[in-house]
C-alpha cells in the first residue's frame, strides 16, 4: 500500500471559503519560504543547518539534530533568551544565516502558480506585502530574480533586531506601515508561526502546504483553511475581477 505526500484537495466547501478570503482581502501578506518560493533544497538546507549548528556548539549551545529541519526553524528551536548573553554570537548566527538565505536565492524554486498569482493580484490593485522571519534581503534578491519586484515595492518585511524576532512581528508591521485594516486583508502563510501572527494581528489566514506534513502542521496549529495548491487561489483572484457584463 502507498500513502501520498501531498496534501488533500480541497473540498467544495472550502473552495468557498476560499473564494470569501479573497473576495474580502484588500491588502495580502504573503510569507516567502513556502507560499512564494522553495528557498532550500535538503542539500543546501543540511548545509546551511550544519553551520548554523557547529557555530552554536563552539560557544556551547546545544542544538538538536533533528533531520530535514530548515535554517530558521533550528534557530526557532533554541531557547533564545540564552543568546542574550553572548549578543556576539547571535550577531554571529545572524550573518550566517543571512548568508546562506541570500545564496539560496539562487537556486530556489518559485511555488507553483506563486508569480502568476502576484502578477494577478498586483494587477487588480490588491496591495501586497512580504511578512517573513528570513532576510529581507534575500526576500529582495529573489523578487529581483523573478521580475516580482514592482509587484510589492517597499513592502517587504523581514527579520529584525537579529534574532530577537523571527518572524512573528513581521505581519503586523506590514499592515501597520501599509496603514490596512486587518478585517480587510489576508495572510497568505506557511508554518503555525504565520497562523500566530496573523491571529495576533487580528488578520484571516489561509494555509498553504506543499506537502502533507506542512499541512498536519497547520491543522494541528487550527489553521481553518488550507490549500496544498495555489491555483484555486489565482482562479479566484482572476474570476472575482473580470468585467461586469
Amino acid at each position: 500500500m502507498t500513502f501520498s505526500t501531498h496534501p488533500p484537495e480541497p473540498t467544495a466547501d472550502e473552495l468557498a471559503g476560499l473564494r470569501d478570503l479573497v473576495a474580502a482581502a484588500k491588502t495580502v501578506i504573503i510569507g516567502f519560504d513556502g507560499p512564494l518560493c522553495r528557498l532550500y533544497d535538503p542539500l543546501t538546507a543540511r548545509a546551511a543547518t550544519d553551520s548554523l549548528t557547529a557555530l552554536l556548539a563552539e560557544h556551547g549551545v546545544p542544538a538538536g539534530d533533528v533531520p530535514g529541519r530548515s535554517p530558521l526553524a533550528l534557530l526557532r528551536s533554541l531557547t533564545l533568551g540564552a543568546l542574550d548573553d553572548d549578543p556576539a554570537l547571535s550577531t554571529a548566527l545572524d550573518e550566517l544565516l543571512t548568508g546562506s538565505e541570500v545564496a539560496a536565492t539562487l537556486t530556489a524554486r518559485p511555488a507553483p502558480y506563486a508569480d502568476n498569482l502576484v502578477r494577478t493580484w498586483s494587477a487588480v490593485g490588491t496591495r501586497l506585502a512580504v511578512a517573513t522571519g528570513h532576510s529581507a534581503d534575500a526576500v529582495h534578491a529573489y523578487l529581483a530574480g523573478r521580475g516580482l519586484t514592482a509587484c510589492f515595492g517597499p513592502h517587504v518585511y523581514g527579520r529584525t533586531d537579529g534574532l530577537t524576532h523571527l518572524g512573528h512581528d513581521a505581519p503586523p508591521r506590514a499592515l501597520s506601515a501599509l496603514g490596512a485594516d486587518p478585517t480587510e486583508a489576508l495572510v497568505l502563510g506557511s508554518t503555525p508561526e504565520d497562523l500566530r501572527a496573523a491571529r495576533d494581528a487580528g488578520a484571516p489566514f489561509l494555509g498553504y502546504a506543499r506537502d502533507l506534513p506542512a499541512y498536519d502542521r497547520l491543522r494541528a496549529a487550527g489553521a481553518p483553511l488550507v490549500t496544498g495548491t495555489l491555483e484555486p487561489v489565482r482562479q479566484a483572484v482572476w474570476e472575482l475581477n473580470l468585467p461586469r457584463r
